[in-house]
């Protein structure tokens, strides 16, 4: 009966404390071969990298996510292989695993590994070879804690290390081949390490860290459920939809028991749901409803209930009509994003399903309904577009409608279709509006959209959702848009199409249209407003026309104001069809005088400027505006875009312009391209309205443009009648060429001289507060010489304009008294008489700056002396400099404004105080002022130099065993160079910021000094002299670089020496700008015995054998708290956090080691040992 129970207990405990196996992440990605960082690196069956150190870190989210919960025991890690290798022939690896509770959220270089697997747990420890402990496979490599150490997750992170050491002597092949793990990619990084071929010290600081958490398992025990668990609060990811369509909804709970022992049981209002017996429940909900879940621990037999959450059924479908979706008011577009209860299905993948864009998203058109439209990329497997669901009834007709725009190309297979659900499956095509064969509009950002309207009757009530198919048959396609949906209620007649304008002045314009078919008997309302708000079916018309007439003339418009036109059919009876439109124009301004200047810098592009416009008469591209920033074009311009199959045909209009009848006028204008290879075409014509066809006064033609620089071309014409003209830039280039420009258009009455050219500031005559212009003069020269206007603001000057400077005859002129660093305009025009002036020739140029150029201090410079020298580069033309110094910013307690004189540097005559920050700003001044707003810079002083800055404050070292035992942290912050002539280092010249040591020799006649680095210094390289004499008399008796294992520290080894004598040691720092931290030791071997012979005495713990081969015992490790393995040099080579009693250190390299036992009341035994 006992035994009985006994077992009842066991499978009891066994249940309670059951283990759980989670993966974290999805292992998207595969790391490149050879990627430090890896769990274990290895780049290749024959790299020589053999050793590598790597820290993971699992997030606090990453491991709530898994639902790891604090307490829980982790019995195993696991990493996920993806290549088949393993370790080759009797190649061996010793591998370490330590894991670490921590509050991390991401890796940083730059910490010691001794330091950062301090407080960690050694989890698991083994030799790694061809046929133990590692798989030969893809697949999950796992580590189950093989220690006698146990780790507990407290909460927030676990970072794990992993070090990978040779066991022995290798041959290669040395693995099979790469060993590649999967990750996922994060925003910080969780994944660093370092890879070398020779044994990497504890104390190495520099990793390269990976943005990536790689793909983890975890096998943990969580802490056994008692007593009453708390099932805590009931969430749901959606309570509500505004769609009619059945949502998806995910209940948790919150704040809830965890761990071994706890079940779990969903309920809604039909009571248990069958097999909901997770902490976690997904649902499909179809109708109000409610849910909680009962969690019951099985330790204790008691259920509570989680408050219950409430979920509302799915909103009734659409029944009011007309319904329309435009896409605009979306604030965010992208793949997969649509409007709220629409849909899309199909696709060959996420990227080639239908997706909201705003103009920008691709080159191949533009909605017609700005901001935002549908497209569909490429879809070579049928992708699907579905609107919200619909009540519709029975017998009652409905017209479904949209619009398309295609690329311009053939390929394209798209239908309309009907189904009382977002899927394909069922569906019933109600059209096939374009097919592979015919060429779909578009291209070049058109919205040159179609209109596709179907009729559909339902036979039975009920919800329906109305579908667009989009698929390819070719590789040719790119790119479809579709916009302004719309369901309404099919009308009594049909509205009319293809609004057009005419005949647009500054007052008026005619609007007309494509008849309905058939006509409506009552003929049709128009509505127009200046606001695109569309008129809706209970709008009252602006004005009706009789059935029959298809033209409406708009009277008594605003001048330079853009109108929204509307047009539907009356159908009598009270009804109508649905507004066609909007069709918009802009009227015209209101005529202008000469001169006429547009220069297009007014615009925002790609718009084109106010009171002009534009025609396309043909299919290629229009005219827009661009920045072309070369080829000439230096700012703004009229440009004509390339269309890649059609002709060009594009005309832009000035303004019209009040010309006089018999009187001469000269258009001038600059015009260009951006090729050598590609030829442009442009004709230049006028007439009476702003249409090709009035354009009958041919000006000029340009037929071949293929120079990619600007040329000026003007032409002088005379009127025949005085009225009102408008001038038309016509390109006509051939399709697929490049790019045309129009610039600076000017019309003026006919000067009787022209205007100077070449205006030039030649770079050499800017200074701070001059420029000197140039320009070359026109033929004939203009009698009464030139006239000269600048300003800081870029408003041209026109004819009525005063100058600047008036009666210049020479083609130069000097402008004084400028204002420093600041943008100049400059126009020059010829005078050629009192009442006659050319037209005004623009440059543009900026002054130099006032400020002097600073070369020292340099820009927060640290470690300056408290006497610095400031230097800078002088300034033509300045009388002096001013200088003024302050302990914060903005501030001249220490000298305000000083006066220098003029020179180029300036050395503080009173010292500053040592380790303070400064800021200071050098001015130029001249007889008329001073410079403003020039730079304040700041540097920090030196600290004060420390004690041992001179042999006469050398500190003593007291000799060690190894370098550890005794080592110094040193600092050469504030030193200063030695004034001790017999100071010197042969073995290197370069030295500075010395500091000194002394040092009393041994009874062995034997001392080793060293310097090594102190992590995250600036000091990286010493120098280091030893002396026999005393200071101001000392005689070199070592000298040493770079001999140090660390790195380009150093080290000299003295041997013979006066056992007693004391010995001068001198460190010098090998760069003259870097101070910093390092650590300085003096020791010999001969002092190590007597240090373990007392602790042995003490603590008379003992370990064997000695000499070890890889397998090192402690007679009792009971009271050891951590065991700390340093090589003779004094490197620690490992670390042991809660030792067993065998201790593997079978990847020490063959030589003497000191083990530190560190005992858990705080006391040290260190012993001598020799791995064989």
């Amino acid at each position: 009966m006992k035994k009985l129970l006994l077992m009842c207990l066991m499978f009891l405990y066994a249940g309670i404390m059951a283990q759980t196996t989670v993966t974290i992440g999805s292992g998207a990605s595969t790391a490149s071969a050879g990627t430090n960082g890896d769990p274990i690196y290895r780049s290749s069956g024959t790299s020589s990298f053999h050793h590598s150190k790597s820290i993971q870190l699992l997030t606090a989210a990453d491991l709530s996510g898994a639902s790891v919960v604090p307490g829980a025991t982790i019995n195993s890690i696991a990493y996920n292989k993806s290549t088949a290798f393993n370790v080759s022939g009797s190649n061996a690896w010793t591998l370490n695993v330590y894991l670490k509770n921590s509050t991390a959220t991401a890796l940083a270089s730059g910490t010691a590994w001794s330091t950062m697997i301090g407080g960690a747990t050694l989890f698991y420890s083994a030799t790694i070879n061809s046929t133990n402990n590692f798989p030969a496979a893809v697949g999950w490599v796992t580590f189950n804690n093989n220690t006698s150490n146990t780790f507990s997750y407290t909460g927030g992170a676990i970072e794990v290390y992993i070090e990978w050491v040779p066991s022995g002597t290798l041959a290669t092949p040395f693995t099979g081949g790469a060993f590649q793990w999967l990750y996922d990619t994060t925003t910080t990084a969780q994944a660093m390490g370092t890879s070398a071929s020779s044994a990497i010290a504890a104390t190495t600081t520099s990793y390269t860290t990976q943005t990536r958490r790689y793909q983890t398992q975890l096998t943990y025990t969580a802490t056994a459920c008692s007593g009453t668990p708390n099932p805590g609060n009931t969430l749901a990811t959606a309570t509500s939809t505004p769609c009619s369509s059945p949502y998806s909804t995910t209940l948790s709970l919150q704040n809830s028991t965890v761990g071994s022992g706890v079940s779990y049981q969903w309920y809604d209002n039909a009571g248990a749901i069958a097999g909901a017996t997770t902490s976690t429940y997904t649902t499909t909900v179809s109708a109000a409803n409610s849910f909680y879940c009962a969690v019951t621990c099985s330790g204790s037999g008691v259920t509570t209930n989680s408050t219950p959450v409430s979920v509302s059924a799915p909103a009734a479908a659409i029944s009011t009509f007309p319904w329309t979706e435009n896409f605009d008011s979306m604030t965010t577009v992208g793949n997969g994003i649509t409007p709220s209860c629409w849909a899309t299905s199909g696709g060959l993948s996420s990227s080639y399903l239908f997706t909201s864009q705003t103009a920008s998203g691709n080159t191949y058109n533009d909605p017609r309904s700005a901001p935002n439209y549908m497209t569909i990329y490429y879809p070579t497997t049928a992708a699907y577009l579905w609107t919200p669901s619909f009540n519709l009834t029975a017998g009652q007709s409905y017209d479904f409608s949209f619009y398309w725009v295609g690329d311009g190309l053939t390929g394209w297979q798209n239908e309309v279709l009907v189904n009382n659900a977002q899927s394909s499956t069922g569906a019933t095509s109600l059209s096939t509006f374009l097919t592979s064969t015919q060429t779909a509009t578009g291209g070049s950002n058109s919205t040159n959209y179609t209109k596709v309207t179907v009729t559909y009757v339902p036979t039975t009530s009920g919800v329906y959702t109305f579908g667009v198919k989009a698929y390819v048959t070719s590789t040719a396609p790119y790119y479809m848009g579709f916009d302004d949906f719309k369901l309404e209620l099919t009308p009594a007649c049909t509205e009319p199409t293809v609004l057009t304008s005419s005949a647009i002045t500054a007052s008026g314009a005619t609007v007309s249209w494509t008849a309905a078919t058939p006509a409506p008997a009552n003929g049709y309302n128009i509505y127009y407003s200046t606001t695109n708000t569309a008129p809706t079916a209970t709008t009252t018309p602006t004005a009706s026309v009789a059935s029959g007439v298809t033209t409406y003339g708009l009277t008594g418009l605003t001048a330079n104001t853009t109108y929204y036109v509307w047009v539907r059919s009356n159908c009598g009876s009270g009804s109508a069809s649905s507004w066609a439109g909007p069709l918009s124009f802009t009227t015209a301004c209101t005529s202008t005088t000469v001169p006429y200047v547009q220069d297009f810098e007014s615009v925002t592009t790609p718009a084109l400027p106010s009171c002009t416009s534009s025609e396309n008469a043909g299919t290629g591209n229009n005219w827009t505006t661009s920045s072309p920033a070369g080829y000439g074009f230096t700012t703004k311009a009229l440009t004509y875009l390339y269309n890649f199959s059609n002709d060009a045909n594009a005309w832009f209009y000035t303004q019209g312009i009040n010309l006089t009848a018999g009187v001469s006028y000269r258009i001038k204008y600059t015009y260009g391209n951006n090729s050598t290879t590609y030829v442009e075409k442009l004709k230049v014509a006028y007439g009476t309205s702003a249409n090709n066809a009035s354009m009958t006064n041919a000006l000029a033609d340009h037929p071949s443009i293929n120079t990619a620089t600007a040329a000026t071309n003007f032409v002088d014409f005379t009127p025949t009648a005085s009225g009102v003209y408008y001038f038309g830039f016509n390109a006509y280039s051939v399709s697929n060429q490049y790019n045309l420009y129009v610039d600076d258009i000017n019309i003026n009455i006919t000067p009787t001289c022209s205007e100077p050219s070449a205006v030039t500031v030649p770079a050499a005559t800017l200074t701070y507060n001059s420029a000197v212009v140039n320009w070359t003069a026109p033929n004939p020269v203009p009698a009464n010489g030139y006239d000269v206007y600048y300003s800081t603001t870029n408003t041209a000057p026109n004819a009525n304009t005063t100058p600047t400077i008036s009666g210049l005859t020479a083609t130069t002129t000097t402008l004084p008294n400028l204002a420093s660093a600041t943008a100049y305009y400059f126009w020059v025009r010829s005078s050629c008489s009192a009442a006659d002036q050319s037209i005004w020739v623009p440059v543009t140029f900026t002054t130099k700056s006032f400020c002097p150029t600073v070369t020292a201090p340099s820009v927060a410079a640290t470690n300056v002396s408290v006497t610095p020298t400031f230097t800078w580069t002088a300034v033509t033309g300045v009388s002096g400099y001013k200088l003024s110094i302050g302990t914060s910013a903005g501030a001249s307690n220490i000298m305000n404004a000083q006066d220098l004189g003029n020179v180029t540097s300036y050395t503080l005559p009173t010292a500053l105080s040592y380790n303070t920050t400064y800021y200071y700003t050098l001015n130029a001044y001249d007889a008329m002022s001073t410079s403003q707003g020039c730079s304040e810079r700041s540097f920090t002083t030196a600290p004060p130099p420390p004690a041992n800055d001179e042999c006469s404050g050398a500190i003593a070292l007291t000799p060690g065993g190894t370098f550890a035992q005794n080592a110094v942290t040193a600092t050469n912050s504030g030193a200063t160079a030695t004034s001790d002539a017999t100071a010197t280092h042969s073995c290197q010249t370069t030295g500075y910021r010395d500091v000194w040591y002394s040092v009393v020799v041994p009874a062995s006649g034997n001392i080793t000094i060293e310097t090594q680095s102190v992590s995250g210094s600036n000091v990286t390289d010493t120098v280091l002299g030893v002396y026999s004499g005393s200071c101001g008399a000392l005689t070199q008796i070592g000298c040493d670089d770079d001999s140090s294992s660390d790195g380009n520290f150093s080290l000299v080894a003295l041997t013979g020496l006066t056992p007693g004598s004391t010995l001068m040691v001198g460190v010098w720092n090998y760069s003259s700008t870097t101070t910093g931290q390092f650590k300085v030791s003096a020791y010999d071997a001969s002092l190590v015995l007597a240090t373990n012979e007392v602790k042995d005495a003490k603590n008379n713990i003992k370990v064997y054998p000695n000499p070890f081969s890889d397998i090192l015992n402690i007679s009792d490790v009971a009271n050891v708290k951590n065991v700390l393995v340093t090589d003779i040099a004094g490197r620690l080579v490992k670390t042991i956090a809660n030792p067993t009693s065998e201790l593997h250190l079978g990847e020490l390299k063959q030589g003497m080691y000191l083990v530190t036992l560190e005992m858990k009341d705080g006391s040290k035994q260190t012993i001598k040992t020799i791995k064989k």
